[in-house]
């Protein structure tokens, strides 16, 4: 998280109360120097060791190549496969060296050549079960990565932050519109984008989030999730953690039948993230709160992880 605001020069001044380059060091101490402290020094087979670390290094370098390649490319030089194959590098393969690392610790089995995420299991020899499922997982987590990225674009486009418009970042959807609109939208799009300001970002915005370039993009995603879903009810399709792992990519289903409200002039209703369990304004007597009754003030933002900062 740290490299990433840093990276994408988002983290201002002070970064967790800490100056950039201190708070810079210090991630790369907590990101690489000591999970190898702590893989050197785990208590299992030297073969399964070995292996963990691999993995470790094969996702810390991808990362790194992600991230560079998240950096570098300008919204108006690349192509949508050039966004994607960052994005595989940037977020998935942190995911799938994580599952990839919990599947050789839960199944066993030494560093060996490693199958790229995107890669089947049929590229593995049919014995090697243990390889194979390996293999899937770190796919399975290469999705999940994949999800998250694009989950983060769309929360920071719909929020009305703009951070990626901002910091002139190459998204998906960025990108997708300069390739597929007319020229006079895409020239309109290019110059939303360099004046800089809140309101021709959102203008920017405004013009990602038409039906026609919103839906092939949305396709795309249902895809990837398609796939993730099926990979998970194979991998473990009786785990009692399949379903939690399920809910991280695929959209919770409304429980419940509420509202319309009508929120009084300077009121709120207040609603929780984890909709189907908050006990929120929908369940209040009185589901509006008075503005003068809010004395708490948020400063913190933890959530998602790759956007963690503190709040103006």
């Amino acid at each position: 998280s740290s490299f990433d605001d840093v990276a994408d020069g988002d983290a201002g001044e002070q970064l967790y109360g800490l100056g950039g380059g201190v708070a810079l060091t210090t991630a790369l101490e907590c990101g690489y120097a000591l999970p190898l402290r702590a893989l050197s020094t785990m208590d299992a087979p030297r073969a399964v060791r070995d292996g963990l670390v691999r993995d470790f290094f094969d996702g810390w370098t991808d990362a790194v190549d992600g991230q560079l390649g998240d950096i570098r490319n300008r919204p108006a030089e690349v192509d949508p496969a050039e966004v994607l194959a960052a994005y595989g590098h940037k977020s998935g393969a942190i995911y799938a060296m994580t599952c990839g690392m919990a599947a050789r610790l839960a199944l066993g089995g030494a560093a060996g050549s490693r199958t790229a995420p995107g890669d089947g299991a049929e590229a593995m020899n049919p014995v090697d079960t243990g390889a194979q499922a390996r293999t899937g997982w770190r796919r399975f987590g290469h999705l999940l990565g994949m999800l998250a990225q694009f989950r983060n674009d769309g929360d920071d486009l719909r929020s009305g932050r703009y951070e990626d418009l901002r910091n002139g970042t190459a998204t998906y959807l960025l990108v997708h519109l300069l390739h597929t609109a007319d020229p006079g939208t895409r020239q309109r799009a290019l110059e939303l984008l360099d004046d800089g300001s809140h309101r021709s970002r959102r203008e920017l915005a405004g013009l990602m989030l038409r039906p026609a370039v919103l839906e092939p993009y949305e396709q795309h995603v249902a895809a990837l999730a398609d796939e993730a879903r099926a990979l998970l009810d194979t991998l473990a399709p009786d785990s009692p953690f399949t379903e939690p792992l399920r809910d991280d990519f695929c959209p919770e289903t409304p429980v419940g039948d509420f509202g319309p409200y009508e929120v009084p002039e300077g009121c709120y209703f207040m609603l929780g993230g984890n909709r189907n369990v908050s006990k929120d304004s929908r369940y209040w007597l009185n589901p509006y709160v008075e503005k003068d009754k809010i004395i708490g003030k948020a400063f913190l933002r933890y959530w998602p992880l790759n956007k963690i900062s503190l709040i103006e």
